[in-house]
């Protein structure tokens, strides 16, 4: 509506000409000419969402080339090598963003619509769009090489998607003989949604050697900001940005927190102390919690991470009892078949119908966690086509609030 304003529109490309860039009011003048008008030019939750999205390229652009040094998720090691297949030249790129490797999977119940994400290296983002947590493996002597999930070739890892009482995926990162692998799900404990995870180290496991949890200021799509973190009174866990605790079920044996002026918390594995607090100035801050093999006993590490409501960070999400997975799902047509791959596939896709479709239809966890008219009716088809009638009439309910009064319906 403002941009329909004289006024705003001359103050608009004068402002550009005078930057020598291109007058956008000019630009999407003539890119209407291209196609037939609708009622609405441009749709403004599209054009926002492609600010937001680039807004954080540009933040990867000075975050990331700068510090290839760092531990990033898989999608920077790959896109960012030189030598990989998937390197993208970055002279003339205008933000450095995920297009190679956008390919995280999202672990839920039935009716709750918070989505921790996994990314396809075992990175776990609990919160949307938030910080991360990665999982690695320190060798005792200075000399020995980490095991950096991230960095390892495909044939060293491995993921999958399962559906039993609850969905979890499972990652599992192998070298040398020694595999390191996690479970992560979403737990509801008294109505109140957790990201849970569960680590372990197999196979030819140093007994010197530790467990490394590491907190990580990025997630699947670029950096994700940590303003400070701190250690929790009983040293079980960290306190991230004044308001997100992280808990651990057994007790580290040192921990380390870094800002971004002291490089990565991967370049101090072999401090033995630090400060219980930091803050940095330009919210990059890392951190590590250490757990020697011998403590754990051969058993898993437990990791909490409570849900809060990303639309009100300060406050937690509850839930009234939901449905499990098998009440869920009884609606929906069942296939038997003796290919195991494709029985597999059916039941995840079913499952994810379920998932993606709380009350709204969503076309995916994270980026495409929006509502759009054209999904919704994708989805909700299929889910209808299945026999999900309730679920599709609950969806359908939701339309009439986003009419107009004059009849056009927004997404």
């Amino acid at each position: 509506m403002l941009l329909n304003s004289w006024p705003v529109r001359s103050l608009i490309t004068r402002a550009a000409r005078s930057y020598g860039f291109l007058d956008p009011i000019g630009l999407l003048a003539k890119m209407r000419g291209f196609a037939q008008p609708s009622e609405v030019a441009e749709p403004i939750e599209l054009l926002r969402a492609g600010m937001l999205f680039h807004a954080r390229g540009l933040v990867n652009t000075k975050a990331i080339q700068n510090n290839l040094d760092w531990v990033w998720p898989y999608w920077v090691e790959r896109q960012f090598n030189p030598a990989d297949e998937s390197f993208i030249p970055r002279a003339f790129s205008f933000s450095h963003i995920n297009l190679t490797h956008r390919n995280w999977t999202a672990v839920g119940q039935p009716d709750v619509d918070y989505y921790p994400i996994v990314d396809p290296r075992g990175l776990v983002t609990p919160i949307y769009d938030g910080w991360s947590l990665d999982f690695w493996f320190i060798p005792a002597d200075p000399k020995g090489e980490p095991l950096f999930p991230s960095r390892l070739d495909d044939a060293d890892f491995k993921q999958t998607l399962r559906l039993d009482s609850n969905l979890r995926v499972l990652s599992s990162a192998t070298r040398n003989n020694l595999t390191l692998s996690s479970e992560v799900t979403l737990c509801l404990e008294q109505h109140e949604p957790h990201c849970c995870i569960s680590v372990r180290l197999e196979g030819a496991v140093p007994a010197d050697g530790f467990l490394a949890v590491s907190l990580r200021p990025y997630n699947p799509e670029g950096i994700s900001f940590i303003d400070k973190v701190s250690l929790l009174t009983d040293r079980n866990g960290w306190l991230v940005n004044g308001r997100n605790p992280v808990v651990f079920d057994h007790k580290p044996s040192s921990q380390l927190l870094s800002i971004y002026k002291d490089g990565d918390v991967s370049h101090r594995l072999a401090e033995i102390s630090g400060p219980t607090e930091v803050a940095c100035d330009v919210s990059m801050c890392t951190a590590v919690a250490l757990f020697p093999v011998a403590s754990l006993k051969g058993q898993p590490l437990g990791i909490r991470a409570p849900i809060y409501n990303e639309l009100d960070p300060k406050k937690r999400p509850t839930f009234v009892p939901t449905p499990s997975w098998s009440e869920s799902l009884a609606p929906l047509a069942r296939l038997s078949v003796s290919d195991t791959q494709l029985q597999s596939l059916y039941d995840l896709a079913a499952t994810n119908l379920v998932l993606h479709t709380p009350r709204d239809a969503y076309p995916g966890p994270y980026t495409y966690k929006r509502f759009w008219f054209r999904d919704a009716a994708f989805m909700l088809n299929a889910l209808l086509t299945l026999g999900g009638v309730e679920r599709t009439r609950r969806a359908l309910e939701e339309f009439a609030g986003r009419q107009r009064r004059d009849g056009y319906f927004l997404s």
